[in-house]
């Protein structure tokens, strides 16, 4: 269970604190209590803090041109704070009020106008106790908050007095964020699972709680990658390689150039990097340093000597000739990275000038020479230096010609799909005009009116005209005579009292 020598059924307390690894939780701002003798503080803009030792500041600060050897800004010896740690017999730094003392996982703090130093659970209060001075919020310095808690010192007093003023138009601002909530546009490349940080947060004191789920993002490039290795599917479309493979003409300062078909169907994040290097113009003018008749000739590192050189990315990325269907060193003219072990390839690659099959499974073939095979025989003709490996005469790559990319082809081709997704979603949101005989129902009445849609007034010529007329009670139904309405009266049944008008 241990680690070491150790064949305890635990992990101790040193094992823990990273003697053999670190296993610690607290993985927020720390500080390294390393021994000093003249303890001072450089204030930074966030609340935090960084404490040096006077006697290595000063002369940094001479010979730097006062500047910060941790943040890179400017910083004048007078900026320097004194700090007073307490200590005890013994020599170890302790709090001066609860008189715990100071570890890795301390949350530590100094007050700027006193230069004391405390933890953070002895300065409630707002009252430095060992001078009897009020202090306020923006004088507490954060110098080692293990946890990642938030600073709690305001360096800037007109960012609290602008928060306070704009505290009045909070529902209108809350309103305006949950409008824009409710518009985000659900990312293209989302993936179907989460990206883990309400768990990570609900069992770790180092992690932000987190609330709300979010998933994850796939990487872009390396869909690109996968949708550019897989074929399409369907008859006839295995059939055009052509159109997922790039063509390049490397020209050289002998006169001629190498003209390459890349792999990017077989290695696609080899070419990629090629391509993107070459069209920064980092093989430009790069010399081919390395040259062994029979075997090959190396060049792209833009130092020249043959250990320099880096990826589009800035580090070392993942070698390919693992995949499915990857080429192999079977001709000459093959185009390969060199690298310095498995996962190191940067920017130098190297063209054979034969088979050479003991290089497989060690180097990723990603392209082949398909013309300029005279420029190759010169390389390969040119004398070396004494010893070395070196050309004698310097050959350089003048510019990398890009004639075909399948990489720009799939970024224009996505980027059109994208717009048209956007669109629709757009004309989807947007209210249906209001076109003439919307308002009309089917019975010829328009909808929150009375009015018929064929005429004026309630009475229309329509479907509609018996519908919704209101007759007047004194109104004569047609084809009934008055005095069958009188007779009709006289024979209802009389309730009540009556009318005693006439007494």
């Amino acid at each position: 269970m241990g680690h070491g020598n150790s064949n305890k059924l635990y992990i101790t307390h040193a094992e823990h604190a990273g003697e053999f690894g670190q296993h610690s939780a607290s993985s927020g701002y720390k500080a390294k209590l390393q021994p000093f003798n003249h303890p001072v503080c450089a204030r930074n803009g966030d609340g935090t803090g960084f404490v040096f030792d006077l006697v290595n500041i000063i002369p940094w600060l001479k010979q730097h041109n006062n500047e910060n050897p941790i943040t890179k800004e400017p910083l004048a010896p007078s900026d320097l704070i004194t700090l007073h740690y307490s200590r005890k017999t013994s020599g170890e730094i302790h709090d001066p009020i609860s008189f715990k003392p100071f570890s890795e996982h301390s949350h530590i703090v100094a007050i700027a106008t006193t230069g004391n130093v405390f933890l953070a659970e002895s300065i409630k209060g707002g009252k430095d106790l060992l001078e009897d001075a009020k202090f306020k919020k923006e004088d507490v310095i954060t110098l080692q908050n293990p946890h990642g808690l938030p600073p709690s010192s305001i360096i800037n007093p007109g960012a609290t007095a602008i928060v306070k003023k704009d505290e009045k138009s909070k529902p209108a601002t809350v309103k305006a964020i949950s409008e824009v909530k409710g518009k985000a546009a659900v990312p293209w490349n989302i993936s179907p699972y989460s990206s883990g940080a309400p768990g990570a947060s609900l069992t770790s004191t180092s992690v932000d709680p987190q609330t709300q789920s979010s998933q994850l993002l796939w990487d872009e490039e390396e869909l690109m990658f996968e949708e550019m290795s897989n074929p399409p599917k369907g008859k006839g479309k295995e059939k055009d390689v052509g159109k997922r493979r790039a063509y390049v003409r490397v020209v050289t300062s002998l006169g001629g150039s190498l003209n390459l078909e890349l792999y990017c169907d077989k290695a696609p994040k080899t070419c990629y990097n090629f391509l993107m290097l070459a069209r920064a113009g980092k093989y430009d003018d790069c010399l081919f340093h390395r040259l062994v008749p029979g075997f090959m000739v190396q060049t792209g590192d833009p130092t020249g000597t043959g250990s320099g050189g880096e990826s589009h990315w800035g580090t070392p990325f993942r070698d390919e000739y693992d995949m499915r269907g990857a080429a192999k060193h079977d001709s000459r003219g093959i185009v390969a990275m060199a690298n310095k072990g498995a996962g190191t390839n940067t920017s130098q690659f190297y063209v054979t000038f034969r088979a050479t099959p003991n290089l497989d499974n060690k180097h990723t073939v990603f392209g082949k020479l398909v013309g300029g095979d005279d420029v190759l025989d010169a390389l390969e003709k040119l004398p070396r230096k004494d010893g070395t490996e070196r050309p004698a005469k310097p050959v350089r790559i003048t510019e990398i010609i890009i004639h075909q990319d399948p990489f720009e082809t799939h970024k224009t081709r996505l980027a059109r799909k994208l717009a048209r997704r956007a669109e629709a979603q757009d004309d989807s949101e947007k209210q249906p005009d209001k076109t003439q005989g919307d308002d009309i129902n089917w019975f010829g009445v328009k909808v929150s009116t009375g009015d018929s849609a064929f005429g004026g007034g309630a009475v229309g010529v329509g479907v509609g005209k018996y519908l919704g007329i209101k007759r007047p009670l004194n109104q004569v139904t047609p084809g009934v005579q008055a005095n069958d309405v009188g007779d009709d009266t006289k024979k209802k049944r009389k309730i009540g009292f009556g009318n005693f008008d006439s007494w």
